[in-house]
C-alpha cells in the first residue's frame, strides 16, 4: 500500500494529471494565472524573425526608394472606396499599389505589397488566401480591406447558397483575421472605443509614450512587442468580451505589430536594417498634431511618405519570419500567447487548455516558444477554423466548391509554416474557434448588422 502511494508521489504531477482530467484542468489554469502575473524574463530580440536580419547591411537607394508620384501619387479615397484597420493596406490603396477602391484580389496583393513594402510572397500568398477564405469570397479570391462590400461576392445576392455577408477584414470580420488588442484600433465588442476599423489617438499616444521611454522616440520591434502586451492587458481590464483565439489572437494580432515595424520602417545606408520615427509612423497611420500638440486622426488618409525607402529585396519579411517572431513574443510575453478570454466581466480572463484544442500537439504556452511548433500551431488553427467560417457564409454547391478549394489553394499557402515546423508530420486536426470558444461571450460572431465599423 505505502509502496504504491510512494510511487505515485515520486512520479509527480504528470501521473496525476494524466489520470484525473479535473486535476489537469486545475494545473493548466494555475499555470495561466502564474504566467499572467510573471514579469518579462526573456528580452524580445532587437531584430526578430530569422537570424539573417540581424546581420543584413546592404542599402540600394535605386532599388528601395518607393515611388509616390505619377500612377502612384497619393489620392484621398473617393465615394464608395473602402478603407479599414490595416495602415499598410490603406496606404497601398491610396497610392494605387493595390486597387484604390479597397476591394482586392490575389494578384494585386502579391505584387503590390512587394512593390510597396518588400513583403515576401510567402507571406502575401498566405495572408491573401486565408483572408479570402475567412473574410471574403473564397471562389473569386476577392476581399475588402475594410468592412463588407457587395463587390467581393461572386454569387448574386439572392442565390440560396449565400447565407451571409462576406464581411471584409473589420466590423463583422471580427476574430476571423482581425482580433482584439490591436495597435491602435478598438475591440469590436468593447463598451467604448469599439470600432475595429478606425484608429484611436489614445492608443497611438500610449505607443509614442512607450517609444519615448524605451527607445529615445524611435518605434522599434521591442517597443511594439511591449505595446502589444500592454494592449492585451488593457483589453482584459476594460472589455468584458475580450477574446483571443489561436489564429486571430495569438498569431495575427502580434503579426500586425511586427508588420508596423518591418514594413513601415525607413531605410538608409546608415541604418540598412531600418529605423522608424514617430513622424513616419504618423504618415502611415493618418495622424497629425493639432495646434496644442494633440494627436488627431483622419479615417482612411494613410500615406507612404515621400523619400521613403522600403526593405532591401535581399532582406524580405517572410512567412517564416512571422512564425519565428510570434514564437519569440511567446517567450518574452507569455500573456500574448494565451488562448481564451474574459467571461462577461472585466478581469475575468479564463484560458483554454491548449492540449485540448490542439489534440495534445501543444500543451502549454511555453511550447509555443519553439518556432517549429509555432509554425504547425498557426497552420493547424487556420485549417481547423476554415470549414466553420465557410459554413456560416455558404451552403449547397458553393460550400462544396469552397471546401474543395481548401486543399488546392489554402494547403499550398500554409506550406511555408509547415516547412518551418519540419513538415508538421503527425500533427492532429485541431478544434475550431467555434468549438473551444463556446463558453466565451466574445467568441460569438455575426456576419451582418447595423454597425458599419467606422
Amino acid at each position: 500500500m505505502f509502496a504504491k502511494t510512494s510511487l505515485v508521489l515520486l512520479t509527480g504531477p504528470a501521473l496525476l494529471v494524466s489520470a484525473f482530467p479535473e486535476i489537469a484542468r486545475m494545473v493548466a489554469e494555475k499555470r495561466i494565472q502564474e504566467r499572467q502575473t510573471t514579469p518579462q524574463i526573456i528580452e524580445f530580440p532587437e531584430y526578430p524573425g530569422t537570424p539573417n536580419h540581424a546581420l543584413f547591411n546592404q542599402f540600394d537607394p535605386a532599388l528601395q526608394l518607393v515611388n509616390t508620384s505619377g500612377e502612384h501619387e497619393w489620392r484621398a479615397p473617393g465615394k464608395g472606396d473602402i478603407r479599414g484597420p490595416c495602415a499598410g493596406l490603406n496606404a497601398a490603396a491610396n497610392h494605387g499599389y493595390i486597387q484604390r477602391d479597397g476591394v482586392v484580389d490575389a494578384a494585386s496583393i502579391n505584387t503590390g505589397l512587394w512593390q510597396a513594402f518588400g513583403l515576401d510572397k510567402t507571406a502575401t500568398i498566405f495572408l491573401e488566401t486565408a483572408t479570402a477564405f475567412f473574410n471574403g469570397d473564397p471562389i473569386s479570391g476577392r476581399w475588402s480591406i475594410g468592412p463588407h462590400s457587395d463587390k467581393t461576392s461572386s454569387l448574386p445576392p439572392l442565390v440560396g447558397d449565400l447565407l451571409g455577408n462576406e464581411t471584409g477584414i473589420c466590423a463583422y470580420g471580427h476574430l476571423r483575421s482581425e482580433g482584439d488588442a490591436s495597435i491602435t484600433r478598438g475591440d469590436w465588442l468593447a463598451p467604448e472605443m469599439n470600432s475595429n476599423c478606425r484608429s484611436y489617438p489614445q492608443y497611438m499616444q500610449e505607443l509614442f509614450d512607450l517609444s519615448n521611454q524605451r527607445a529615445g522616440g524611435l518605434i522599434t520591434p521591442r517597443v511594439l512587442a511591449e505595446h502589444s502586451n500592454n494592449r492585451k492587458k488593457h483589453s482584459i481590464a476594460t472589455n468584458p468580451f475580450y477574446f483571443s483565439p489561436a489564429y486571430a489572437g495569438v498569431a495575427f494580432t502580434f503579426g500586425a505589430h511586427m508588420f508596423a515595424y518591418h514594413l513601415l520602417a525607413n531605410h538608409s545606408a546608415e541604418a540598412p536594417r531600418g529605423f522608424l520615427t514617430q513622424d513616419v509612423f504618423m504618415d502611415f497611420f493618418s495622424y497629425k498634431r493639432d495646434a496644442s500638440g494633440a494627436l488627431t486622426y483622419k479615417y482612411g488618409y494613410e500615406r507612404i511618405p515621400d523619400n521613403w525607402y522600403k526593405r532591401h529585396p535581399l532582406d524580405p519579411w517572410t512567412l517564416a519570419d512571422i512564425g519565428v517572431s510570434t514564437a519569440q513574443q511567446c517567450a518574452a510575453y507569455p500573456l500574448n500567447c494565451q488562448v481564451g478570454g474574459n467571461t462577461g466581466a472585466v478581469n475575468s480572463f479564463s484560458g483554454v487548455n491548449l492540449g485540448d484544442i490542439t489534440g495534445g500537439f501543444i500543451n502549454f504556452a511555453e511550447d509555443l516558444n519553439d518556432p517549429k511548433k509555432m509554425g504547425c500551431f498557426i497552420a493547424q488553427a487556420v485549417q481547423a477554423d476554415t470549414p466553420s467560417f465557410l459554413s456560416k457564409l455558404l451552403g449547397g454547391a458553393a460550400l462544396t466548391a469552397a471546401l474543395a478549394a481548401v486543399d488546392s489553394r489554402l494547403g499550398p499557402a500554409l506550406q511555408p509554416l509547415k516547412d518551418l515546423g519540419g513538415g508538421c508530420q503527425g500533427v492532429p486536426a485541431g478544434r475550431s474557434m467555434f468549438d473551444y470558444g463556446i463558453n466565451f461571450p466574445g467568441a460569438t460572431l455575426e456576419t451582418e448588422g447595423p454597425r458599419s465599423g467606422q
